[in-house]
Parts: C-alpha cells; sequence; structure tokens
C-alpha cells in the first residue's frame, strides 16, 4: 500500500485510518531566495525531507501534498513571490487537519520549511486539537538540528548569519536539489545587523519576535551567506533532520491520547 496519502481510493483510505498511521503534512511557501535559488526553495525543502521520513517509517505515516504558499507578505517586493494572508493560512491549514480527523485519523504533523509558517501553523495544530479529537503538532525542520551539530558544521557568524537563502538553506538545496542551485550567483549580504535584543538566525531565537519588509535591509533578498554552503554541509543537516524526523514520526504514532475530563 501506498504511503501517499492522495494516491489511495477513498474505499482504501478507509481502511489505512483504521491502522492509525502519522499524517505528515508539509508546509512551505513560494517566495523569493535570493538570485541563486528558486522560488520553491521552502516547499521543496519541507516536501522532499518529509518524504523520506515517512518511506523510513511506513506503514506507521502516511505523506499528504506539500502546502505550497504560506504567510510571506514581508517578500513581496521581490517579484515572484506569493503571499497568503495569515488567516486565510491558518483556516486553510487547520481545516486540512480538521478533515483529517473526520475521516479518523488522529495524529497528525505539520512540517515547515518556511520561518514566518511557524505562528500561523501553531494556531492552525491548536484548532485541530480545540475542535476534534486528534492531536496535532508542528515542526520546523531546522529545528531538528543539534545545536552542537549546527555550530560544527556551519561557519557563518552568529547572531545573523543563518536567516534566508543562506548557508545552511543553500546547503540543504545542494543536496536536495543541485539542479536548482546557481552559485555563481551566491552573494553574502548581512543587511540586518543584529542588536543585543534583536538579530535574525534560525540557530538562535531573538529575544524580539518581530518582521519587516525584507527590501528594508537586503538588496538581493539573503540575509547570510550563501557562499560558505556545500552539498556535504547539506547532506550531514538533512540527512540527521530525516534520521530526528522519523522518531519524531514513530514517538507520536506510540503517543496515547487520553480522554478528555470535564471537571466541572
Amino acid at each position: 500500500m501506498t504511503y501517499l496519502y492522495h494516491e489511495h481510493s477513498w474505499p482504501q483510505l478507509r481502511e489505512v485510518a483504521k491502522q492509525k498511521p502519522v499524517c505528515v503534512i508539509p508546509c512551505g511557501t513560494t517566495e523569493q531566495h535570493g538570485p541563486h535559488l528558486p522560488l520553491a526553495t521552502d516547499f521543496i525543502t519541507a516536501s522532499m525531507i518529509s518524504e523520506r521520513a515517512v518511506q523510513r517509517v511506513e506503514p506507521n505515516a502516511l505523506l499528504l501534498p506539500t502546502v505550497c504558499y504560506g504567510f510571506n507578505e514581508h517578500h513581496m517586493d521581490f517579484p515572484g513571490t506569493i503571499a497568503i494572508p495569515g488567516t486565510d493560512f491558518i483556516n486553510y491549514t487547520a481545516n486540512v487537519g480538521l478533515s483529517l480527523a473526520r475521516h479518523g485519523f488522529d495524529k497528525i504533523l505539520y512540517v515547515n520549511g518556511h520561518g514566518s509558517n511557524r505562528a500561523f501553523l501553531e494556531i492552525a495544530a491548536r484548532e485541530v486539537c480545540n475542535k476534534s479529537d486528534a492531536f496535532a503538532g508542528v515542526v520546523s525542520w531546522w529545528s531538528l538540528i543539534p545545536n552542537e551539530l549546527l555550530s560544527t558544521v556551519l561557519t557563518s557568524e552568529v547572531p545573523g548569519g543563518v536567516s534566508h537563502a543562506c548557508e545552511m538553506e543553500t546547503s540543504a538545496m545542494l543536496y536536495l536539489r543541485p539542479d536548482l542551485v546557481d552559485m555563481s550567483k551566491a552573494e553574502r549580504e548581512l543587511g540586518f545587523r543584529p542588536g543585543k535584543y534583536m538579530w535574525r538566525d534560525l540557530r538562535k531565537a531573538s529575544p524580539l519576535v518581530f518582521n519587516e519588509q525584507w527590501s528594508r535591509f537586503s538588496r538581493t533578498g539573503v540575509q547570510g551567506d550563501p557562499t560558505l554552503a556545500t552539498i556535504e554541509k547539506g547532506r550531514i543537516l538533512v540527512d540527521t533532520v530525516i534520521e530526528n524526523l522519523a522518531g519524531l514520526i514513530l514517538e507520536l504514532k506510540e503517543r496515547e491520547i487520553s480522554p478528555r475530563v470535564d471537571h466541572h
């Protein structure tokens, strides 16, 4: 039986649901990633990482079609970006999860590939939990890389060097889809200078949570140093993520969902 949700017929899916596999929903966006990376970077990484993890644990998981658009109004000054309002994105992704819950699936995992999706996916997952008996959660793929590995593999300055179309994302794409990367156009740009309480870096969260129009500080659309990226760095990081995502799926599969208790 296929691990791809959408390749089942409805009678087949009704039977698959009885086995309670974890439903994995890759979520990315379509937006600028500098001159050297494709607009599809975020949904390619989320999709390919999710698929390889699901393949490792089948039949314990099903892979849903990828959500290819997200919240990214802040990149709209660069051609190609497709922006979805936050409330629309929440409602859309929440209803994907709620539909799964209605069909009998009780473990739902959103795998995020776009930083600005995270807050909205957290709300969508809570909506699923609040409005159904299913359990839903969110994980951004880079959060599955241990800090000690990040500090060993990546050499960009901290904080501020790993943010967007940077060493990490470019390395991941060199490993996953090298045919879509043009390193001759990769350019170091660190227009957003970190302060004491605010910075942009996927390795270390800024105390201040914020976002603003990207074109205010970036000429190329890059924040970081993609020139440091290599295929080998991408292999080490991505393979680690896949291994840990597979482990997370299995942990979620085994997690018992206890009944609610009304204490009124």
